[in-house]
């Protein structure tokens, strides 16, 4: 529950941020930017925190590594730990979490396919 809290409180704040206005195309357009970054942050922390939780029931790891994820909300940022094996090292909570080893996450895969399906190519779309 503190966890839903925390993201009732973080949406408070930033709607505090939206200007005032008086068309409605630039009020769901700020809405929108406002929503998509909040989303990204919260989703972040959510699993960065099941991260760490996850973690702290394990030894002897002392490296972190960054590893980023392409969500439909934006780029995720995660930092795992390390642990040392004969085979190298690995991030344990990748495999107990089912962190993908790709970095894209299947609904991007699909919202690149369709993209491309319709306009043929993905950067005609972004310009």
């Amino acid at each position: 529950m503190s966890c839903l809290n925390a993201v009732v409180e973080q949406v408070r704040e930033k709607l505090n941020l939206l200007p005032e206005w008086k068309n409605l195309e630039e009020f769901v357009g700020e809405f929108q930017a406002i929503w998509l970054k909040l989303g990204q942050i919260v989703q972040q922390q959510l699993v960065q925190q099941k991260i760490e939780a996850i973690e702290a029931q394990y030894q002897g790891a002392r490296t972190k590594k960054e590893k980023r994820y392409y969500t439909p909300l934006g780029v995720m940022v995660l930092k795992r730990r390390l642990y040392p094996t004969l085979l190298g090292y690995i991030a344990k909570v990748d495999q107990e979490l089912g962190l993908p080893s790709s970095k894209w996450l299947p609904q991007v895969l699909e919202l690149a396919c369709a993209c491309r399906g319709s306009y043929g190519s993905e950067s005609r779309l972004f310009k």
